[in-house]
């Protein structure tokens, strides 16, 4: 069927009548197909005469219904390409955040690595026969006592140390009363701590993976003096901090590091006889 020509009225004196307001839905119609938004468009098309381009019914149809349906269906759509985009780049994933975690995670590993070096080779051969003892003794209550007997018969000045804490107050929580032994060796005047198990001490509930790795890198026997002890000590705590923030959950006293120092800052009582002394009176009273 021939199509229909567009005549625009005009008025008794041959001028050109004011086209009436368009309406709502033709400014959406217009909006949705302008130019910028024809990229299918043949290019010679759109710039000789943009206005020969008519979309068909069922376009026109679906933009509609979409409309009636949905006025703010545009600004939805944006937020869901924008949330896409989002997804795409990286910002605010979980993939983003694990490698962000995975980076500080080898800082905080390397850190606690240089802290846990032994700071002299005195020290580091105390740390290899001591582990060496504990591998051989069984897990009992003995063992502790045994491990310092033991080294005595090395030569090492050891023995057991029994520290005890009252019941006190630090800053806005209460610390319970407790007891730890522990062992201590006199090298050139230095104390020497060793705690045969130390990492047992930092394992927490639903740790995140950074201090996961922290707790796995302590070692099973640590040895070392006592400033050493309170610097990883309180950079472990300060991670599982960190660790309880991150899951929502609270941290309780007793793995906070003013408890945990506790253990083996607090007064203690040092076995007084060592299996090197009691030999050495037993072999007197045979003379």
């Amino acid at each position: 069927m021939p199509f229909r020509s567009k005549v625009q009225p005009i008025n008794i004196n041959g001028v050109a009548m004011r086209q009436a307001p368009r309406s709502r839905l033709k400014r959406l119609f217009e909006r949705q197909f302008s130019l910028k938004n024809l990229a299918g468009v043949d290019s010679s098309l759109s710039r000789s005469n943009p206005e020969e381009f008519e979309p068909s019914s069922v376009c026109l149809r679906r933009m509609v219904q979409n409309y009636i349906e949905d006025p703010d269906s545009e600004t939805q759509s944006q937020c869901i390409v924008r949330n896409h985009f989002n997804c795409f780049s990286g910002s605010g994933t979980d993939s983003s955040d694990e490698d962000e975690e995975s980076s500080s995670s080898s800082r905080v590993l390397r850190s606690l690595k240089s802290l846990l070096l032994c700071a002299n080779v005195s020290e580091s051969d105390l740390e290899t026969k001591a582990s060496e003892i504990v591998k051989r003794e069984v897990e009992d209550k003995s063992r502790l006592k045994n491990v310092a007997d033991e080294l005595v018969a090395l030569g090492y000045d050891a023995a057991i140390c029994k520290s005890r804490w009252e019941k006190s107050k630090l800053k806005s929580y209460r610390v319970p009363a407790g007891d730890h032994e522990y062992l201590d060796v006199n090298i050139g005047g230095e104390r020497v701590l060793i705690d045969i198990d130390f990492q047992s001490k930092f394992k927490i509930a639903k740790p995140t993976k950074t201090y996961e790795s922290i707790s796995k890198t302590l070692p099973n026997i640590f040895v070392g003096q006592v400033e050493r002890l309170k610097k990883v000590v309180v950079f472990v705590s300060k991670a599982a901090k960190k660790s309880f923030k991150k899951k929502g959950l609270f941290m309780p006293p007793w793995r906070r590091a003013e408890y945990l120092l506790t253990k083996w800052v607090s007064q203690y009582d040092r076995a007084k006889q060592t299996q090197r002394e009691t030999s050495g009176e037993a072999g007197a009273a045979e003379n």
